[in-house]
């Protein structure tokens, strides 16, 4: 899914070791303000990878952007909590794509990247 917003804030940041794998994460929250007649405000969180997406959100604060996200459910002591995660990010300009479609086009640049096409669901 996408949406456009102003990037306001960023909320606070967290970071840890996985008790799974023993690596580091990091997570951050970023407040988009989606304007309208009724102003609303969406909480992303964005989880910081292989491309730098928390600097890449620190830099639009303040700009009108597009953000890329999925929402998803999880369960902690029998309750259910939805969560947004942002996993994309452009500035807004009319003629610029969005934020899904310049990941999609950084991909193309990577190595093999043509050799998994249509094979999701292979490790590799």
């Amino acid at each position: 899914m996408e949406i456009r917003g102003i990037l306001i804030q960023k909320l606070g940041e967290s970071s840890g070791t996985s008790e799974k794998t023993g690596m580091p994460w990091k997570n951050a929250e970023f407040l988009v303000e989606i304007p309208g007649n009724y102003t609303r405000k969406i909480n992303f969180k964005v989880r910081d990878g292989q491309y730098n997406l928390i600097k890449r959100f620190e830099e639009l604060v303040g700009k009108t952007v597009d953000v890329s996200f999925e929402i998803d459910a999880h369960e902690h002591n029998g309750r259910w909590f939805n969560e947004v995660r942002a996993w994309g990010i452009v500035e807004y300009r009319p003629e610029q794509k969005t934020a899904g479609e310049a990941v999609e086009e950084s991909k193309k640049d990577e190595p093999f990247a043509d050799l998994n096409q249509g094979n999701d669901d292979l490790p590799y």
